[in-house]
């Protein structure tokens, strides 16, 4: 019998969306073959101990897998250590591993998509992950293509699927690796092929000081070892999260005017060897290069990005007190 990668879905108070993202997977074929690890952080404020003891009374319903085990947190440890503790935890038991947020849907054949990928690249190691996700449903995209796969340079955590030996290999990034890289133009050069946006992300995380983690972490890995994601040009996932009601995401009004309801209509695959020409920049490009991320990198030529960001917290801090 086939051993399915299994499967981690990280959720903090967010019900309704937990119980669409796993009455998807429900959906799928392969779910009844798949253990579930569903990791509940615990609150690190007063007022979501209610909706969080909610998600987890929920969570000790949940059926229709091989196997479905809680991670429960009595105390808050944030994304990246749940995070953590769940994959290790995971690679106790096996090689490879499914990865979604409370706010992801997928399509009915989103298990057969990932757990086919991870069978088909797992000894080609210049691919790091396979994702659900294509920022091309916010495209139109030819007939022809809508069956294929491309490579690209950019990390998607909205549904993916890795290898314990690759996860494994990703390297913490200091502040001072970032900084150094930065400065360095072949690096900026590359990382601008995905998206101007990420040279202001990474700016904004050394003006903080902030620990590099997680898609940071994996980007930056990704870009400066020519690693790729395989990506369908179909999405077999959509992030239902980006309604304003997350901890971590405001609302975007391209994510809420989305047919979900297009994610059921299944459309086969088929997945391809690694080619140079298949590598496909273009809608993370597209999708990332936006009025804001221009300005931002106008602001950085002239000198005054920094100063924008302690202007930018000093509001939050003055909207706090009021």
């Amino acid at each position: 019998m086939r051993n399915y990668a299994p499967i981690l879905v990280m959720v903090y108070d967010r019900l309704d969306s937990l119980k669409k993202c796993i009455e998807s997977l429900q959906k799928c074929e392969e779910a009844k073959q798949s253990i579930l690890y569903i990791s509940s952080d615990a609150a690190y404020r007063n007022q979501d101990l209610e909706k969080i003891e909610a998600v987890r009374n929920y969570i000790k319903t949940v059926s229709g897998f091989k196997k479905v085990i809680p991670i429960i947190h009595n105390d808050n440890k944030g994304l990246n250590n749940c995070y953590k503790f769940a994959i290790d935890l995971i690679f106790k038991e096996s090689d490879t591993f499914l990865f979604l947020e409370d706010d992801i849907i997928v399509a009915p054949d989103f298990l057969k998509f990932m757990n086919d990928g991870l069978e088909f690249y797992k000894n080609d190691h210049r691919i790091i992950s396979v994702s659900g996700f294509s920022h091309s449903v916010f495209y139109d995209v030819y007939d022809k293509l809508k069956s294929e796969i491309y490579f690209t340079q950019r990390w998607c955590p909205w549904g993916f699927a890795s290898w314990k030996d690759r996860m494994l290999n990703v390297p913490d990034l200091s502040l001072k690796e970032l900084k150094k890289d930065l400065n360095n133009e072949s690096f900026v050069k590359k990382l601008d092929k995905i998206g101007i946006d990420l040279f202001t992300a990474f700016q904004r995380k050394l003006y903080k000081k902030e620990p590099l983690v997680l898609d940071y972490r994996y980007v930056h890995h990704m870009v400066k070892n020519d690693l790729y994601t395989v990506t369908p040009y179909t999405t077999k996932t959509f992030n239902i999260g980006n309604d304003g009601q997350g901890t971590r995401t405001k609302k975007n009004e391209k994510f809420t005017q989305f047919d979900t309801n297009s994610l059921n209509e299944v459309v086969s695959f088929k997945f391809s060897e690694f080619e140079t020409n298949k590598i496909n920049n273009s809608f993370n490009f597209l999708c990332n290069n936006t009025t804001t991320s221009k300005l931002k990198r106008i602001l950085n030529t002239i000198g005054l990005l920094q100063f924008g960001y302690y202007l930018h917290e000093r509001k939050k801090k003055w909207r706090k007190r009021k």
